[in-house]
């Protein structure tokens, strides 16, 4: 356990003032969620990988924070979706324009004297861009970086633990794994009615993370599976809250370890 004089009373960082941040800044790891804007099939509200990013990290911070001093900033909403633009509802950046959002926003989160900064991703397109953003706020500045996308940083333990290779591909995009952490979080947004939905692609018998290995992209093959990954038929609110206990619990750990990290 942790003491601090002037803990603030909110682990959102924008509910303090200047002078609380000011304050807690050089003793506190900060977390800057980055998501997206974009489509997710038929049935899931194009706000699906932003809900998941701030739900997610404030559920693992919380649990952090009875270890050690925590903030949460708001959401970058907006990320790297320009595969999904063939859909109505995608809001993207260019590549480019993400890693230099997030190389200004690190910056001022340093200039504001925080020296622990972990970015948490919760979408594939953005994967490139929140690990170079990380390294080179690192190199710019004596600080601790960090960055991982949700699924990657609990993977063996959603695959094996939460068995969410039964729901689909894992993490997919708009199947059974990403329905399912919606109907925990927000069923009111998932249109149920709208599901199965048609099986375009065979599910792999062994998951297998898509931030590692090889990565292969073809030409027009979003579209060729109607921008969702796999049928989300076998998705439940009940696995969706499981994996979302899974997930958290292990991003808290991830938060501490970080912490520990000596600066020099």
């Amino acid at each position: 356990m942790y003491t601090f004089s002037e803990r603030p009373g909110s682990l959102l960082f924008q509910e303090l003032n200047r002078d609380e941040i000011g304050r807690w800044a050089p003793d506190a790891t900060v977390i800057l969620p980055v998501a997206a804007i974009e489509q997710h099939g038929p049935h899931l509200p194009v706000w699906t990988d932003s809900l998941l990013a701030e739900s997610i990290t404030l559920q693992a911070a919380a649990l952090a924070n009875e270890e050690i001093p925590i903030l949460v900033c708001p959401v970058v909403t907006y990320g790297s979706s320009h595969h999904h633009l063939i859909y109505p509802g995608a809001m993207s950046l260019s590549n480019d324009t993400l890693i230099g959002v997030l190389r200004d926003l690190t910056d001022s989160l340093v200039s504001s004297g925080f020296r622990r900064i972990y970015l948490i991703n919760s979408h594939g397109g953005n994967e490139e861009c929140v690990r170079l953003a990380a390294r080179e706020l690192a190199l710019r500045h004596p600080v601790i970086a960090g960055a991982v996308s949700y699924w990657t940083i609990a993977w063996d333990q959603i695959v094996q633990e939460g068995q969410a290779g039964r729901l689909g591909i894992v993490p997919g995009h708009a199947g059974g794994f990403e329905t399912s952490l919606l109907l925990a979080l927000r069923p009111d947004l998932v249109r149920t009615e709208l599901l199965p939905l048609p099986n375009l692609r065979p599910i792999p018998s062994t998951p297998r993370d898509p931030s590692t290995g090889p990565l292969i992209q073809r030409h027009g093959s979003w579209a060729e599976i109607d921008g969702y990954s796999d049928d989300a038929g076998s998705a439940s609110a009940e696995s969706g809250q499981k994996l979302l206990e899974i997930i958290s619990r292990t991003l808290a750990a991830e938060f501490v370890r970080f912490h520990q990290f000596k600066l020099n």
